[in-house]
């Protein structure tokens, strides 16, 4: 018997402003079901979660897809940097399975305030979504199907950006760190948004994008924009997965991309020991006091990639490796200032949690959920003063 195809989700954004999210959801399955074919009305099962925007008024929609993906959406798994548009009445809306930017995961509890944004970056060539769902046949996606029952009045957001080995981009981690500049300035516009707390979490590369963020952040003043320069006084907890302060092993990936990719550049800047990554590392650590720090750190190696000939691509085949070893993952810095946690897995399964009961979930849960309790009370003080 064929093994059944795990649920996919896509997103779709341009949704209009409602404070009806079912009867926006409700006319986004019509619009859905009419593009079915065949036999996908009786095979595909859909379920639809309307969200709002981030930095607008209008909403977006998680839809998730169990049986297989609909034909009308099957290009966007080949082309998964592409998009697929629909009218749907007077708008223009929009599917795609990159989820660049914000996107918000799920509806935060109606009856009681936001106590703190949430923030989640992907590492390199990785998904906004997918690099934290698990690979269980659930597919659970913990920062969704998880944060949202345990720490329901946080607004909890994904953030991605195009670093995708296969793309022909010439980003830069400078480059990085502006666009995520920017994204924050859309989502934190007004005063009272600005001051909510702030916790990151980031997995890998997206660990290295958010140091050089905030340490740009915190060279700003009262000339710059409020947002930026109001950052690190919002910002109270980081949770970094495997981020490679020091470098990472990127032999294979080299190897992968080949001598004429642009994003070889970028790919050389985190060699162990690189210099960049060892001047970032000395300014981070200047500015660790001002938060609570959790440093996650992989103790199961990873495969090397290798070129699978049946399938013409590069898979995870190879011999093992570390990727990114303790010395890198962890910031050295004192315990009070520092807590180190030792995760039984590999570099990419580090942030995918497959239980709600069970470890790492668990002790990801007690240090969010105290940032979330500890920030409602500190991080007004660093306002007033």
């Amino acid at each position: 018997m064929a093994a059944k195809a795990r649920p996919k989700v896509f997103r779709v954004t341009g949704l209009p402003a409602s404070d009806n999210l079912g009867e926006v959801g409700s006319r986004l399955r019509e619009i859905i079901l009419d593009e079915f074919i065949d036999d996908e009305r009786q095979r595909l099962k859909v379920d639809i979660q309307c969200v709002p925007a981030c930095g607008s008024n209008g909403l977006s929609a998680l839809v998730k897809f169990s049986g297989g993906v609909p034909f009308f959406l099957s290009d966007l798994e080949r082309d998964p940097l592409g998009i697929h548009q629909l009218e749907m009445d007077d708008d223009d809306i929009t599917f795609d399975l990159h989820f660049f930017g914000f996107t918000q995961l799920y509806q935060t509890a109606q009856d009681k305030p936001i106590t703190a944004d949430i923030i989640a970056i992907t590492g390199l060539d990785g998904n906004a979504y997918g690099s934290w769902t698990s690979r269980s046949n659930l597919a659970r996606m913990w920062l969704r199907d998880f944060l949202s029952k345990d720490m329901p009045q946080c607004r909890t957001m994904i953030y991605g950006y195009n670093s995708k080995l296969s793309s022909h981009g010439i980003d830069t981690v400078l480059d990085y760190g502006r666009e995520l500049l920017e994204g924050v300035k859309n989502i934190r516009r007004t005063q009272s948004l600005r001051e909510r707390p702030l916790i990151f979490v980031a997995h890998s590369f997206g660990g290295i994008i958010l140091a050089h963020t905030l340490i740009r952040a915190k060279l700003a003043d009262d000339r710059d924009d409020p947002t930026v320069a109001t950052l690190n006084k919002a910002t109270y907890g980081l949770l970094f997965f495997g981020t490679p302060h020091k470098g990472l092993f990127i032999e294979d990936i080299l190897s992968m991309i080949g001598g004429g990719n642009p994003r070889r550049g970028l790919v050389e800047e985190l060699r162990e020991k690189s210099s960049s990554l060892e001047s970032q590392i000395s300014d981070f650590r200047n500015l660790a006091r001002d938060y609570k720090i959790v440093s996650f750190y992989e103790t199961q190696q990873s495969k090397r990639l290798k070129w699978d000939e049946e399938k013409s691509r590069f898979r995870r085949t190879g011999e093992y490796i570390t990727s990114v070893d303790t010395d890198s993952a962890l910031l050295q810095l004192p315990d009070n200032m520092e807590v180190k946690v030792k995760v039984d897995a590999d570099h990419s399964n580090i942030a995918k949690f497959m239980n709600r009961n069970g470890e790492p979930y668990t002790t990801t849960l007690r240090y969010l959920k105290k940032f979330e309790l500890d920030a409602i009370n500190e991080v007004p003080q660093r306002f007033c003063t």
